[in-house]
């Protein structure tokens, strides 16, 4: 079964090499740096995906594997497409409504950072240089926009929360927060890890991952 990647705010398909090098089959990594609105973003997943089907005549269903600002476009995409979405991965998912601001989402952001690894500071670094300050302002403010506690009951495909236990932009309470208001969900805490857990804990990401390719049930946490 096919795997989507998708990337948080501000950085590329860099950060997402080490857990793709873990995991077998297919796998589809757009990039969605434009300053667009969550839905909108979805929409451009979600022609992705039709576009593959009809280019390698097969379905199109796929697991989608999202980091940060990801969670929210793969929240829109399998209330959208659930035909397209077998399953769902959130890895770290925002935006906590504890801290819908800008100032304590770059807080939260830096205090995290200090438990990931070099490797991954220099490619966000870089990423965000490429990016630019201006578009990551702007689709910042669409991430802020979107209010994706509402969204989530809508979700009807099985779905794992992944979170690092150093995660401070998903901090515990709004990860079990998220499941419970999933139909079909449970939580994993990664150890050690931080917001970026599909980098620094690639291997553990990647297990859950190959678990839902199998069919295994997200059972409740």
């Amino acid at each position: 079964m096919t795997v989507v990647l998708l990337h948080g705010l501000g950085v590329g398909q860099r950060y997402f090499d080490a857990l793709a090098a873990e995991l077998e089959g297919e796998l589809v990594r757009p990039e969605l740096r434009d300053p667009l609105p969550i839905a909108e973003l979805a929409a451009r997943v979600e022609a992705a995906l039709l576009e593959r089907a009809c280019v390698v005549s097969t379905q199109a269903r796929a697991v989608v594997v999202a980091n940060s600002m990801g969670c929210q476009v793969a929240v829109e995409l399998a209330i959208a497409r659930p035909d397209l979405v077998a399953a769902i991965v959130l890895v770290g998912p925002t935006v906590d409504p504890a801290a819908r601001t800008m100032p304590a989402q770059i807080g939260r952001l830096l205090s995290s950072a200090w438990f990931e690894p070099l490797r991954l500071i220099a490619i966000v670094v870089r990423d965000y240089f490429v990016t630019g300050p201006v578009a990551t302002l702007r689709q910042a403010r669409h991430a802020l926009a979107h209010r994706m506690e509402e969204r989530l009951p809508r979700v009807d495909v099985p779905t794992v929360v992944v979170r690092g236990a150093h995660d401070r932009l998903c901090p515990d309470d709004w990860a079990r927060r998220v499941v419970s208001l999933l139909p079909d969900a449970r939580l994993e805490t990664v150890a050690g890890a931080a917001h970026a857990a599909h980098f620094s804990h690639a291997a553990a990401v990647a297990a859950v991952v190959s678990r839902l390719r199998g069919g295994t049930p997200a059972a409740r946490a």
